[in-house]
């Protein structure tokens, strides 16, 4: 007996395999100058993080802590094998996952909600980047994830 396949997976599926109306955007290159792909070694400011796994996190000095209106808590670039592949953004209190939202489609345009909570939103693209937004109630907080899967190969 075949059992439901929750909407969420289904929705993930169709995001990332297929090139949708309003569902997939243009990509962004990278993130704050930085181009998905540059090598660790050409950027200067950068302090670790994370080096506990095969990505490595690390912050930059200097960096504003704010998407669009949102005030964020933490930024966090990932490398792997080296390269700049992803940034995980957090933030804390539904005030700024708002703001955070209301950022990421004036950038990016409207896309489709995962789940029927209305707290976590996923934009892709037909290169590669995928952009993610997530807020939970409890304890208060949030991120926002910008990847590149071509890289990550």
């Amino acid at each position: 007996m075949f059992k439901r396949i929750p909407a969420y997976l289904l929705l993930l599926v169709l995001v990332f395999s297929f090139s949708q109306p309003g569902w997939t955007v243009e990509a962004p290159n990278g993130f704050r100058g930085i181009t998905w792909g540059t090598p660790l070694s050409k950027l200067t400011g950068m302090v670790v993080a994370d080096d506990s796994g095969q990505v490595k996190y690390y912050r930059r000095s200097g960096d504003p802590l704010n998407l669009g209106e949102a005030e964020l808590k933490r930024i966090s670039y990932g490398f792997y094998k080296g390269k700049f592949y992803s940034v995980l953004i957090e933030f804390e209190g539904k005030a700024n996952f708002e703001k955070a939202r209301t950022h990421l489609v004036a950038t990016y345009g409207e896309t489709a909600r995962i789940g029927s909570a209305g707290t976590s939103y996923m934009w892709g693209t037909a290169d590669g980047a995928s952009i993610s937004l997530k807020y939970s109630e409890t304890p208060q907080q949030g991120y926002v994830f910008f990847f590149n899967r071509i890289v990550a190969k």
